[in-house]
């Protein structure tokens, strides 16, 4: 396995003259991309080459939301509310609501995206036992800190696990969408989320951030790479880049949690994904992002930092290069730590604090 790992290729573009666009002609040759011009010829690109990795949206599944209140709770300092709303044609789901007490203006909203926990949603609105669910209970540490949060169960998971299946287990995702991915459908459910928190009164549509922990970290970058209306996203232990990756059909895998089938090839053949995770937090920019990651997570070791740590921090430099074009690069972030798959306190206080700072 390669020991070193660069991602200076961002700010590569193919150039070339008036003829690069016609067959038989032109002259072209791979630049360091210089201007924001030539940054979003790229970044269309990219957007097109990962709608590819996530499959064929299945025709007639939209419909409207029609949201439908349960039941509303007083809790201390935060009322919450239970929240019925349509994903699709023949799907409807339940997720939470938290809205600060005494609100006297619109005020801003985080996506909180689960990890991948038996419990899902709950876990993020604190109704888990352990100190690992503490931890990972941000739906109710920010809503005690004036934000609105909102929580759903991924597919598979929650009140959406399928029957006789252990949780995550999305067989039957597949069965019945054969062509397209849970990664696809997790984005898809994300949206759905959005256009429901744009609605809502108390909601400040031009203040919603994202954050997430493991998959909802992945999923973080996912939808904001793809959804201008996140205006800001924390991921929190959200993946290394899959050029890092010693197992690569962790992204593709065939059995338990299916989140990409159509990488599979690439894996097999050793070949780069056609839209790595630097490249999707490139395309976040100019809005704020804090990448959190443990340099001994991803199935590396403490002993392995020495080659975690360059090759995150090359990262870093080179996804600031793009943020740097728009003239912020300050707003991107990276926190590096040794806590392993983690968010406990003292990477949550830089995480929170982030959101105050810039939402």
């Amino acid at each position: 396995m390669n020991k070193t790992f660069t991602f200076d290729d961002l700010l590569d573009i193919r150039s070339g003259d008036h003829e690069l666009f016609f067959s038989g002609g032109g002259y072209s040759e791979i630049i360091t991309l210089s201007n924001c011009e030539q940054w979003e010829s790229k970044a269309d690109a990219l957007k097109k080459l990962f709608v590819q990795t996530l499959g064929v949206i299945p025709e007639n599944i939209d419909t409207e939301l029609n949201p439908e209140m349960v039941s509303e709770q007083q809790c201390d300092g935060y009322i919450k509310r239970k929240i019925m709303l349509n994903l699709t044609v023949d799907e409807r789901i339940d997720t939470y609501l938290l809205i600060p007490d005494n609100l006297i203006e619109k005020a801003p909203a985080v996506l909180c995206l689960t990890p991948t926990t038996d419990i899902g949603k709950e876990q993020t609105i604190g109704n888990g036992t352990t100190e690992k669910d503490t931890d990972r209970a941000y739906a109710l540490h920010l809503v005690k800190q004036g934000y609105i949060t909102f929580t759903f169960d991924w597919d598979s998971a929650g009140t959406r696990q399928y029957p006789d299946l252990q949780p995550f287990d999305n067989a039957p995702f597949y069965k019945k969408y054969p062509h397209w991915s849970a990664i696809g459908k997790n984005i898809w459910d994300i949206e759905k989320a959005i256009d429901y928190l744009v609605g809502l009164a108390e909601v400040d549509s031009s203040r919603i951030a994202s954050l997430g922990h493991s998959q909802g970290g992945g999923a973080t970058i996912y939808a904001m790479a793809m959804d201008k209306r996140i205006k800001l996203g924390i991921s929190s232990c959200g993946g290394f880049p899959m050029k890092m990756a010693k197992n690569p059909f962790n992204h593709a895998r065939n059995q338990w949690w299916i989140g990409r089938p159509l990488l599979r090839p690439y894996c097999l053949t050793g070949k780069a994904f056609p839209a790595d995770v630097h490249e999707l937090l490139a395309l976040c920019a100019p809005r704020p992002f804090l990448y959190i990651a443990a340099l001994n997570d991803c199935q590396y070791s403490l002993e392995e930092t020495d080659i975690t740590k360059p090759a995150l921090k090359n990262m870093e430099t080179n996804v600031r290069k793009v943020y740097g074009l728009q003239d912020a690069d300050e707003m991107f972030r990276v926190l590096l730590h040794s806590n392993g798959h983690s968010f406990i306190k003292e990477q949550r206080d830089v995480a929170y604090k982030f959101l105050d700072k810039y939402l």
